[in-house]
């Protein structure tokens, strides 16, 4: 004896949305467009080339150093407020 389909089963949700694409899908089928292809030419071979180094020194510029300028800190004798001072901060 067969069973009955039940809806709300796993399966037979499954089903169900399987027979519903199936009846939608002939009707929202769009050709895909074209993507053009792009061809590309092999380069040309330009031949072996033998080259000889000769030169006898060679030259590399120097790299500047960054001159660091040191900070003035003055160092007081006594802290610039004292206890009791009355600070205006806004928060």
């Amino acid at each position: 004896m067969k069973r009955r389909e039940d809806e709300l089963s796993f399966e037979g949700a499954w089903n169900k949305q399987l027979k519903e694409e199936a009846e939608i899908k002939p009707k929202e089928e769009e050709p895909a467009p074209q993507k053009e292809v792009k061809v590309h030419e092999e380069p040309s071979f330009r031949g072996q080339r033998d080259v000889v180094e000769n030169r006898t020194e060679f030259r590399v510029t120097n790299k500047q150093e960054e001159t660091v300028e040191k900070k003035h800190v003055e160092v007081l004798s006594e802290p610039s407020s004292k206890e009791g001072d009355d600070f205006d901060v806004e928060w």
